[in-house]
């Protein structure tokens, strides 16, 4: 070994390492210094969004006690004589023979046709009951909903009476001859 001596000159690996650790410090710092700038501005926001959450809630809150306080009585208060109407309009229809022979048919009973107009009626009936008493009220209640329900099935049983008086077109007819013309 002919004199070698251990110089101190920096090896690549000790560059690196020494970079990287510059890096490394200069990032943390960096990091942080955007962290503590962020800080307050993320604050800021954080406050903004959570009083526009609150006046959003408390928005729709009056907005649920206008709709069941004012706007679901004063509706119920109009459809009651509706849903008074659609009682009288089923329990005076007379239904054809032919729906009546219909429904027979399917049920087995001859009295099902006029059960089926009673039954519309007394719903429609119970409807304007609600209704009438809905429109009374209020106070806070969750039976708005209910009183619709009951409206929209009065309607719909006196659409289904109105639809099976209505005549039907056999699809299973053969079609009449026309009358054969020469073309001159």
């Amino acid at each position: 070994m002919l004199g070698r001596s251990k110089s101190k000159t920096p090896t690549l690996t000790d560059t690196v390492s020494d970079a990287a650790e510059h890096v490394r410090h200069w990032a943390e710092d960096v990091w942080q210094d955007s962290a503590d700038r962020a800080a307050p501005v993320v604050d800021a926001a954080s406050k903004k969004i959570s009083e526009a959450a609150h006046k959003v809630g408390d928005a729709a809150n009056n907005f649920q006690h206008k709709v069941q306080d004012d706007y679901i009585p004063a509706a119920a208060g109009q459809l009651a004589p509706v849903a008074a109407g659609s009682a009288k309009a089923i329990k005076t229809a007379d239904l054809p023979d032919f729906v009546n022979d219909s429904i027979t048919r399917v049920t087995g009973n001859k009295k099902s046709g006029r059960r089926l107009q009673k039954a519309a009626s007394k719903w429609a009936k119970d409807a304007e009951k609600q209704l009438k008493k809905q429109s009374k009220k209020n106070k806070k209640s969750g039976r708005g909903l209910l009183v619709v329900g009951i409206t929209v099935a009065a309607a719909g049983a006196a659409y289904a009476v109105w639809r099976l008086s209505q005549p039907v077109e056999d699809p299973w007819t053969n079609p009449t001859p026309q009358p054969l013309t020469s073309a001159e």
